[in-house]
């Protein structure tokens, strides 16, 4: 830590337009002027959202205050003491394309210049249609059609309510049942939260007020135990008329589907006439080294749920799916049976508009399998299991909650990291795709010395 009178944001100017720098800390970590805000978050925040240490002289736990963000740029992030550090995250994969890219903030302008609020299912607006038409031409072949969210998990649940109709209009109304798999992270949103399996500290205290008809089973398991569990007769699984799967969990510790199991997994759905969904939140837009994560097994879903990376940074989502699962829907009779105050919102519409052209022009996936190479070539050689496709990554640690100590060593060193897997025995890697070789081999040298490779 070096001693110094700089304040924040008198930093070199191309670092702060470009967001290529490494880190560079003025203060211990959190810094005073991070403490203070967090005391106020004390104040003012539900104690059961941002985790910090307690405010009565009790221990806090594991360790300290979190940083607290105030700019961000590329690959760097400042505090509010003007430490700069490396995102390693993407903030939950938001940040495909950088953090504070200079197509979406001139979007943003541009856009408020005109309209910042549109009205939902009732009038349409430009930047709405144009976002839903670039992405059907970017979908697999075959999801044609759009219900535009505010995030992932109202996507996911946009997404169950068109499984649910489609098997309304196939004749099967008695197949309301939904199959989700173990380690599942599909949202906290009442909807989403029935299917999520991530952890049973997230369920239990709404258990009895989720959707009853959900069962899940294990991620990547025997085919045939599908099969028999949804054809069975009194197995509890022929009510079932969904299926919802990530193509590669996310938080679930970057774990990816055997080969050919969702292929598998296409065919008993057509089989037993189910509607499958695919949760391509995280995975989808390039992050896995190809524009969907489905696209490994040549799969196309009945519907699919699409956020994150979308809006460049603004809260936008989106349930896609094919015309037959679309129009099980209806038309609309003047007051749409699924909407919301902010569906469509022109400004985050705008965003995600030039977020789909920067992903196109940097030409991600590409990107995404240079970032899988470097990454195995670095560590495998020093014996750590890497999993996980292109820029969705994870470092197998080997102990329960040792990536979250590994997190807590690397924020001190100015790399921005989260655990994953169930038992946060996993370091996830979901960097921004700008970052440069100098950030990523100064990232890698300090994982190494964090999970003592080195």
């Amino acid at each position: 830590m070096t001693e110094t009178t700089q304040t924040p944001w008198e930093d070199d100017a191309e670092v702060l337009a470009t967001g290529h720098g490494l880190p560079r800390l003025l203060t211990a970590i959190p810094g005073p002027r991070s403490s203070a805000a967090v005391d106020t978050l004390a104040e003012v925040e539900c104690p059961g959202i941002t985790l910090r240490r307690a405010r009565a002289g009790m221990a806090r736990g594991l360790g300290e205050d979190p940083i607290v963000w105030s700019r961000a740029r590329g690959s760097n992030v400042w505090d509010e003491d003007g430490n700069r550090f490396v995102d390693l995250t993407g903030a939950f994969g938001v940040a495909l394309i950088g953090h504070g890219h200079e197509a979406i903030r001139r979007a943003i302008a541009v856009q408020s210049e005109s309209l910042i609020h549109g009205m939902g299912d009732v009038f349409p607006n430009g930047p709405r249609i144009a976002v839903m038409k670039k992405l059907v031409a970017l979908a697999p072949d075959g999801l044609t059609q759009c219900i535009l969210t505010t995030g992932g998990a109202e996507a996911v649940e946009a997404a169950l309510k068109t499984a649910t109709l489609l098997q309304v209009a196939r004749g099967l109304p008695e197949r309301t049942g939904i199959l989700a798999f173990s380690g599942g992270y599909h949202g906290l949103s009442y909807g989403a939260l029935a299917v999520t399996a991530y952890k049973g500290d997230f369920r239990k205290p709404f258990a009895t007020q989720l959707n009853t008809q959900v069962r899940h089973l294990p991620f990547g398991c025997d085919p045939a135990l599908i099969e028999d569990f949804v054809g069975g007769v009194a197995s509890g699984g022929e009510m079932i008329g969904t299926v919802i799967v990530e193509p590669i969990q996310g938080r679930g510790g970057e774990v990816v589907a055997p080969p050919g199991w969702l292929a598998a997994l296409r065919a008993i759905c057509d089989r037993h006439q189910i509607g499958l969904i695919f949760d391509e939140i995280y995975s989808g837009l390039g992050r896995t080294g190809r524009w969907w994560a489905a696209e490994y097994d040549g799969i196309t879903p009945d519907v699919m749920a699409v956020g994150k990376a979308l809006g460049g940074g603004m809260p936008i989502g989106a349930c896609i799916g094919t015309s037959e699962a679309m129009a099980a829907w209806g038309a609309s009779k003047g007051e749409a049976i699924h909407t919301s105050t902010f569906l469509g919102h022109p400004v985050a519409a705008a965003a995600a508009i030039a977020a789909l052209d920067v992903m196109e022009q940097m030409q991600i996936p590409r990107l995404a399998l240079e970032f899988e190479a470097a990454t195995r070539a670095y560590f495998e050689p020093l014996g750590l299991t890497v999993r996980g496709r292109g820029a969705m990554l994870g470092l197998e640690l080997g102990s329960p909650g040792c990536a979250a100590r590994a997190m807590g060593d690397l924020m001190k060193e100015g790399f921005i990291t989260l655990p994953s897997g169930i038992s946060g025995d996993v370091l996830a890697l979901t960097p921004p795709l700008c970052l440069t070789e100098l950030q990523r081999a100064a990232a890698f040298a300090a994982i190494a010395i964090a999970v003592n490779l080195k």
